[in-house]
């Protein structure tokens, strides 16, 4: 989580660099990233963050080569 904060932390800083027309308040830029920010980490809580798989998914590529070839000879 700390990683986050500080990757947002530096996206409000660029922006507010980059963009000097008056016209805009860094406090627009604020608000935006921190209402991403706060999505994104209610969406991680509840489980709808990065899903890992573990272990399986190395045996069925393999059996599904295996299939391939097989297929690939008898059409020869």
């Amino acid at each position: 989580m700390v990683r986050e904060t500080l990757r947002t932390g530096g996206k409000i800083l660029t922006d507010i660099t980059e963009n000097n027309s008056p016209e805009v308040n860094p406090k627009d830029f604020v608000s935006k990233h921190v209402n991403k920010f706060v999505q994104n980490l209610i969406s991680n809580l509840r489980g709808r963050g990065r899903k890992q798989i573990k272990g399986g998914g190395k045996l069925k590529s393999v059996k599904n080569a295996k299939k391939a070839r097989i297929i690939n000879r008898d059409m020869s």
